[in-house]
């Protein structure tokens, strides 16, 4: 498993190249930021015309994408994974046990730099929800978990998190937009904040294993009314 911050690699260890390198993390960060739709295809092509480049690069990245989870290959193209409810389960249960210690082992670390930057994304999280700026609410929470993240002394733990983090991207607008779950975010991020000033390993810990329940919960209930809308459209 890469490193974080660690120049992407294919499957077989080489590194990619620079035209590789740019595309791969263009989409990733498109997925993160739920800007791919369930249902849209990414094709190659299209890919290698917006960026200039023959197609060979854009597919090695792509398939790069498929290796760590992100995309799932078919015969028309690249697509979000589809999880079953087992697969969420399976996810959640993964996060639940590493987040809370991965937070906790945070606070011996963080510095008054990391703590003013917390502050901020937490502000700009109320500030988006006060506007119902949805988009910008969900980078100011991602800024905060990175944030943290970025601190957890143990690196492969802390890759690890943020790629089961990602890999439930797919019904993520799904289970922010209700305003009564915007708001338990603002909470539980303001309890880690507090916890993280005031050096409480428990307190964040506790906070951050309450912040994950949540969004499974949140994900759970998102994808089983988008199957039940997609049930009734076909009945239709």
């Amino acid at each position: 498993m890469p490193l974080m911050n660690q120049e992407p690699s294919q499957p077989n260890g080489t590194l990619l190249n620079i035209g590789d390198s740019e595309v791969y993390t263009t989409i990733l960060g498109r997925i993160k930021r739920g800007e791919v739709g369930a249902d849209e295809r990414i094709v190659d092509s299209r890919l290698a015309t917006e960026f200039n480049l023959s197609r060979m690069p854009v597919r090695q990245a792509l398939l790069r994408l498929v290796h760590e989870g992100y995309l799932a290959g078919t015969t028309r193209g690249f697509i979000l994974p589809k999880l079953t409810h087992d697969d969420i389960e399976e996810i959640f249960e993964v996060r639940m046990m590493l987040e809370p210690r991965a937070a906790a082992s945070v606070c011996r670390v963080l510095g008054s730099e990391d703590i003013e930057a917390l502050r901020a994304a937490l502000t700009e999280a109320r500030h988006a929800v006060a506007e119902v700026r949805l988009g910008d609410m969900m980078v100011a929470n991602d800024r905060f978990r990175q944030i943290w993240l970025d601190a957890v002394p143990n690196r492969r733990l802390a890759a690890a998190i943020s790629r089961f983090v990602d890999h439930v991207q797919i019904v993520r607008k799904a289970t922010i937009i209700d305003a009564g779950t915007q708001h338990v975010v603002l909470e539980l991020l303001a309890r880690m904040l507090e916890g993280f000033e005031r050096c409480d390993a428990l307190m964040v810990q506790d906070t951050t294993l309450q912040f994950v329940v949540r969004a499974r919960e949140s994900f759970v209930a998102a994808s089983t009314n988008a199957e039940t809308l997609q049930g009734r459209a076909k009945s239709a």
